[in-house]
């Protein structure tokens, strides 16, 4: 009976289980995701060999509809070691959340995450098919990523939409994706002189980079070829200290609107 017992969980048929249980399934970029990992065992002793977690998301391609996953973050658990039969094991994690993990909006329709974050939870058990979970989180902005954007409110632009896209050539990060921010001006001296800002915010530890293209509003005979050529566009970046993001918005502000000036 032992032996059939082998071959079935071999087979994922009464094999050992796993549940993993985050302690706040709403974090911040940078935070610490805490947690633990429930793995009971099945129908016969299992040896497990690693338990891995990873954080995954999905991120789209410009001009279709086909969506890639990506991983954000990589962890592994524990050494190997043997399960038996209906024992129950509780392995606690905790790991830094990246200050590049997508920022997640609930959509007002389906009412889930977009772009979708969530950690696949898998267990190498030798010789049989190995048991994984997916747990959805909601990651909210860092208070460098949160001021930035209030910062370009500030100087009379509206958020329009938000969303996870292969990296542009022109964006410099080891990441197969990125998240880019649209913006409309709504008010003030630039709301007749352009039609869109977009904006990649890349933070790092002690500063960061904000990729910015400009799309300004063309008239006359010429704005259908220039719509077409993306001639009425201009790209660049700006690095700024993460200290002075936090204590002085109104100097990203300044520097902003320095940057969208010199483009008139």
């Amino acid at each position: 009976m032992s032996m059939f017992n082998k071959v079935i969980a071999s087979l994922g048929i009464g094999s050992a289980t796993v549940d993993t249980k985050v302690k706040n399934a709403y974090i911040h970029q940078g935070e610490m995701l805490e947690g633990v990992v429930e793995v009971k065992g099945g129908s016969t002793e299992q040896r497990i060999e690693s338990i891995h977690l990873k954080l995954m998301t999905l991120y789209g391609h410009e001009g279709g509809d086909r969506l890639s996953p990506a991983v954000v973050e990589a962890h592994r658990l524990n050494e190997p070691f043997t399960i038996s039969k209906g024992e129950k094991k509780i392995i606690p994690f905790s790991f830094k959340v990246p200050l590049d993990t997508p920022i997640t909006m609930v959509h007002p329709e389906t009412q889930k995450n977009v772009p979708p974050v969530w950690i696949d939870t898998g267990i190498d058990i030798k010789n049989a098919v190995d048991p994984k979970d997916r747990d959805y989180v909601s990651v909210d902005p860092s208070t460098v990523h949160e001021n930035i954007i209030n910062a370009i409110k500030v100087i009379g632009f509206k958020f329009k939409q938000m969303e996870s896209q292969n990296t542009p050539v022109w964006v410099k990060t080891n990441r197969p994706f990125v998240q880019q921010y649209e913006f409309t001006p709504t008010f003030g001296k630039y709301s007749r002189k352009l039609d869109e800002l977009e904006v990649y915010i890349l933070q790092g530890d002690h500063e960061t980079t904000i990729y910015f293209e400009i799309d300004k509003h063309s008239k006359g005979s010429m704005a259908v070829l220039k719509e077409k050529f993306n001639l009425d566009e201009h790209r660049g970046s700006v690095t700024l200290d993460n200290q002075e993001i936090l204590v002085n918005r109104r100097r990203v502000s300044d520097t902003f609107e320095e940057i969208i000036d010199d483009v008139f």
